[in-house]
């Protein structure tokens, strides 16, 4: 019977191996299947916008751009040129690509007369990479993009936007050193923290209690990817930058609290505006109040330009 309780320890031990080896696949590694799709419940009712916008997208003349990451990764995006002297860099979210997420962003600020650039995040569509980081190692790929399309296109006034992971991004971002050019942010439903987006999916989604395995996966994501999830935090980089930001939310957002948003609101210090859409999900608030973010968009970047 002795042989039992050496072999009871291993097969646990091997059981809670195999288990964050599971997660850590799960949240961080390349999965090039979106999580969001048209057929998903919650975009009944905007199918038909949607499917506009990709047309619009796919009809309109653009160059393809590509850049080395600070990592040596091969980075693409796609470059629309407006002739204007205003660029708004768009990036997108966890598990998606430019084309979905800002399928109407595209055609708004088309139409309001700027130069766009969607972005291909790490390790995801035609970008390098194998792990996706949670905004760690994608903020400093911002600015990369940032200096890229200064050097290249010599905008007048560049504007950073994302939604969801691209929205804690471009937060993450705000206290790096990016151009002086860049005159505003704009956050849709980002996120605070890896480590706070990890714990609340973990809850709602498999019922499980994270934060005793962050420390493990925090090591396991050094170790294969050579990044912490404790490096930053939106409130942290937000409390140290001086650029406008512009936070979007859609209250009933059942992927990322809306709660975020406002603590990430709370610890700015430079010019900030909030907008909380009643009704809106994750990641829709521009479709369910479209008239009035749109009016509010617009009026941000003229001030910031002014």
């Amino acid at each position: 019977m002795i042989w039992l309780y050496v072999l009871l320890p291993i097969i646990f031990m091997l059981i809670v191996a195999g288990g964050l080896f599971w997660a850590f696949k799960t949240a961080f590694v390349r999965n090039d299947k979106r999580l969001i799709s048209l057929d998903s419940d919650y975009l009944v009712g905007y199918k038909h916008i949607f499917k506009d916008g990709l047309d619009f997208i796919d009809n309109l003349e653009s160059e393809r751009v590509y850049i080395k990451s600070f990592d040596g990764l091969r980075l693409a995006g796609s470059y629309y040129n407006n002739n204007s002297d205003t660029t708004i860099l768009l990036f997108h979210g966890y598990r998606s690509d430019g084309r979905f997420d800002f399928a109407c962003a595209v055609k708004y600020y088309i139409k309001m007369g700027l130069n766009v650039l969607v972005v291909d995040q790490r390790a995801n569509g035609e970008s390098e990479g194998k792990l996706i980081t949670f905004g760690i190692k994608e903020r400093r790929d911002v600015v990369s993009w940032s200096n890229f399309i200064n050097k290249t296109y010599l905008p007048r006034n560049m504007f950073l936007s994302g939604v969801s992971m691209g929205a804690t991004t471009v937060m993450m971002a705000s206290n790096l050193d990016l151009p002086q050019n860049v005159k505003g942010i704009i956050a849709d439903c980002g996120f605070t923290s890896a480590p706070d987006i990890i714990k609340k999916v973990a809850k709602q989604s498999f019922k499980i209690n994270a934060t005793p395995v962050l420390p493990i996966l925090d090591i396991m994501c050094k170790f294969f990817g050579k990044f912490s999830l404790y490096e930053t935090t939106t409130q942290k980089a937000l409390s140290q930058s001086e650029i406008p930001i512009f936070f979007i939310h859609g209250k009933k957002d059942g992927f990322v609290p809306c709660e975020m948003t406002e603590l990430s609101h709370k610890a700015a210090k430079a010019e900030k505006y909030i907008y909380l859409v009643e009704n809106a999900d994750h990641g829709i608030s521009f479709l369910v109040d479209s008239d009035n973010i749109q009016r509010k968009i617009a009026e941000f970047i003229k001030k910031c330009c002014s």
